[in-house]
């Protein structure tokens, strides 16, 4: 049997890109340590989901990668993006991904302190479910792991600002990430 190197990349936002520390301090940085597999972080910033599609093809498909993790939609939601857009962006990219032979992985975003932007949130979360079911699409749900199931906002001791994960966050995410790879046998057969 021919032995295939897997290659990883996590595109998305901040909590991808792991702000406000270095991406280092990220939970893709921390869990792809743990599984000592070759990654790439393309989490920037303050991006949205029409700014990660429109950087798609150079930041994920240009690259030989086997899986592409997808997670977006919290600056979306602080903008007031229409759900449909939302989902629209994220399909598109689904959709890229398999046509080049990428396997597509939608992270669930975690839960904010901000009424609104969490409100649309939820409907997006709602969406990607719903889709990723219809097409077969594993979630690693970052959410459940990070929501106070009685306030709906992130649980306390596991944020910076409300928004972006702190430390403790961030390697909350790396362990959910880490028990979705080993239970699915993804990516391990490089190590």
């Amino acid at each position: 049997m021919e032995h295939i190197e897997s290659k990883i990349v996590a595109i998305g936002d901040s909590i991808t890109y792991g702000f406000p520390y270095t991406s280092k301090g990220s939970w893709f940085n921390l869990a792809v340590k743990q599984l000592n597999i070759e990654h790439m972080n393309k989490g920037i910033n303050g991006d949205t989901t029409d700014g990660m599609l429109e950087r798609f093809y150079k930041d994920v498909l240009r690259q030989k990668l086997s899986h592409v993790i997808i997670m977006g939609g919290t600056n979306d939601a602080y903008a007031g993006i229409a759900v449909d857009e939302v989902i629209n962006n994220l399909q598109t990219m689904a959709e890229l991904a398999v046509d080049n032979t990428i396997i597509p992985i939608f992270g669930l975003p975690i839960p904010c302190n901000d009424v609104a932007a969490e409100s649309l949130l939820g409907q997006y979360r709602e969406q990607i479910c719903k889709y990723a079911a219809e097409n077969n699409i594993a979630i690693i749900d970052f959410y459940g792991a990070m929501v106070d199931e009685g306030s709906g906002k992130i649980k306390e001791g596991l944020h910076s600002d409300g928004i972006h994960p702190n430390e403790t966050g961030y390697k909350v995410m790396a362990g959910v990430a880490v028990e979705f790879f080993t239970e699915m046998k993804i990516l391990l057969i490089g190590r």
